[in-house]
């Protein structure tokens, strides 16, 4: 992309140009129309500043470029280090989180382990109660029938 200043440049060169081949010609009527110059060949260049609509609008394209392109340089340059910023700040949460959630499965295995451990403590402390009721139903039955009187027939 040409530069901002070589465009406005150009431009200033044609119209200095210009200036020598307009001094023989009668001075062109309207605010800013500095008249057509003759190319030869039956092409001129149309110093109309207000018939010349595209050139205006390059130029102003051109200066505005010019004058904000180092604002708007800088304000990128800032606002990209901002989220550069904001980047390296969201991977190290992440990388937080990550080191959270294997502490956290961690633990969780070691619970359930812990937990598997209690069931299986219940599961033999009923096993051994259950036992322990049936010896003393068998003894008590067996107590009982020796105390009780012999069936008659």
């Amino acid at each position: 992309m040409p530069h901002p200043a070589g465009t406005a440049a150009a431009v200033a060169v044609v119209a200095g140009a210009a200036a020598p081949a307009l001094a023989n010609e009668e001075a062109p009527e309207g605010f800013l129309n500095f008249g057509k110059v003759p190319l030869g060949g039956g092409f001129e260049l149309n110093l109309d500043i207000p018939e010349t609509g595209i050139v205006n609008i390059a130029v102003l394209i051109a200066g505005l470029l010019y004058l904000l392109g180092p604002l708007l340089s800088e304000s990128m340059a800032t606002r990209e280090k901002e989220i550069q910023g904001d980047i390296d700040d969201a991977i190290a949460k992440f990388n937080e989180a990550t080191s959270r959630l294997a502490e956290a499965e961690k633990a969780q295995a070691q619970a359930n382990e812990v937990i598997a451990e209690i069931n299986a403590s219940i599961d033999k402390d009923k096993a051994e109660f259950e036992a322990t009721l049936k010896a003393n139903m068998e003894a008590t039955l067996v107590r009982q029938d020796r105390t009780r009187p012999p069936s008659r027939p």
